[in-house]
């Protein structure tokens, strides 16, 4: 993604990602297994785990990009997909942004709305009115929950609904605009809201305690900051606080990174040694059907030089044989002869 500008959502109702294939699936065979739903205009599969390296995928990839969008809800509708006992993982594409850059590589069931504004009077509309706006992206609520008055939580049973809501930016609930995005760690959340309580109920307790003292100038004019001030001891725990977020999502990402590293790791080793073996068997193969294409084009040689001297010795004793006929006529006749 370039850096001075972001991806279009537009350009990305029509694409769709499949993922977990077979590994030997051809891109003819894909396209055939999806042209059911729709025109296909472009499809692009990705067998390597980059484009540089040597090491293919087990389970390769594809982006489709279909004629029209219509063609990607028709494919969401009709999971789950199976080719060859592989489950296929099919996805709406979504595009890259500043403000959401990783959005595009997570799947979750969970979204998150909160208000745009940062005023303390404006809240997010009513639980039936979010209710009635998200049913328009087709999918069940499972749970909500109001984190607080500009934060709801919403799971739905299914990640496709998520991901129809990042792509129809902006939403506005009762002509409200109401910002949603994925959801990918709970715990954090909830955290960071229940500091931002004991932020404001600290900042209040302050403010109640200020006072004026009668020594001052009655002309003296004293104002208070509208931001909170916090204590150091404050300011420390939410150092803490935040330290501890950061290091516990990137140790979760790291661990989940490396499990399934691993995991792709080692099926990519067992298939490179199935292969290998295949190669070896083939080579020998090639080697036995080497060795007797050359002894059969021997025997056809030698069959060509023999046959010359084959003829020649057949001519012969069949002259031989016409002579001991003729003889014996002959004798015959005699015979015949002397006994009248």
């Amino acid at each position: 993604m370039a850096a001075d500008h972001d991806q279009v959502a537009e350009d990305f109702l029509n694409q769709i990602r499949v993922g977990h294939l077979p590994f030997g699936i051809t891109t003819k065979e894909v396209a055939v297994f999806f042209e059911r739903y729709g025109k296909i205009e472009k499809l692009f599969i990705k067998r390597r785990i980059s484009r540089d390296s040597s090491v293919f995928l087990t389970h390769p990839y594809v982006f489709i990009v279909f004629e029209k969008s219509d063609s990607v809800d028709q494919v969401m509708t009709a999971r789950p997909f199976f080719i060859d006992d592989c489950e296929l993982f099919v996805r709406r594409c979504l595009p890259r942004t500043k403000k959401y850059p990783y959005e595009a590589f997570i799947t979750v069931e969970k979204i998150l709305l909160h208000t745009v504004s940062e005023r303390d009077d404006e809240i997010l509309p009513d639980e039936k009115s979010i209710f009635d706006y998200l049913s328009l992206t087709g999918g069940k609520i499972k749970y909500s929950e109001r984190l607080d008055n500009k934060t709801v939580l919403v799971q739905f049973d299914d990640y496709d609904p998520v991901d129809i809501c990042c792509l129809s930016r902006p939403h506005f609930i009762n002509n409200q605009l109401v910002e949603i995005e994925k959801c990918s760690d709970e715990d954090q959340v909830r955290l960071q809201i229940e500091f931002q309580k004991k932020s404001q109920s600290i900042s209040t307790a302050e403010l109640s305690s200020t006072q004026i003292t009668p020594e001052m100038d009655c002309q003296a004019t004293y104002t208070v900051s509208p931001v909170p001030t916090l204590s150091i001891d404050d300011q420390i725990t939410q150092i803490r606080l935040t330290h501890s977020d950061i290091t516990n999502n990137l140790e979760r990402q790291h661990e989940q990174l490396v499990a399934s590293l691993s995991s792709e790791w080692e099926q990519t080793a067992k298939e490179r040694i199935r292969l290998q073996r295949l190669t070896l068997d083939y080579k020998q193969e090639q080697e036995r059907l080497a060795k007797e294409n050359r002894k059969w084009q021997k025997l056809f040689s030698d069959s060509l030089l023999e046959k010359p001297q084959v003829q020649n010795e057949g001519e012969t004793k069949l002259q031989e044989a016409c002579r001991t006929t003729t003889i014996a006529t002959e004798k015959y006749n005699e015979l015949i002869k002397n006994t009248r």
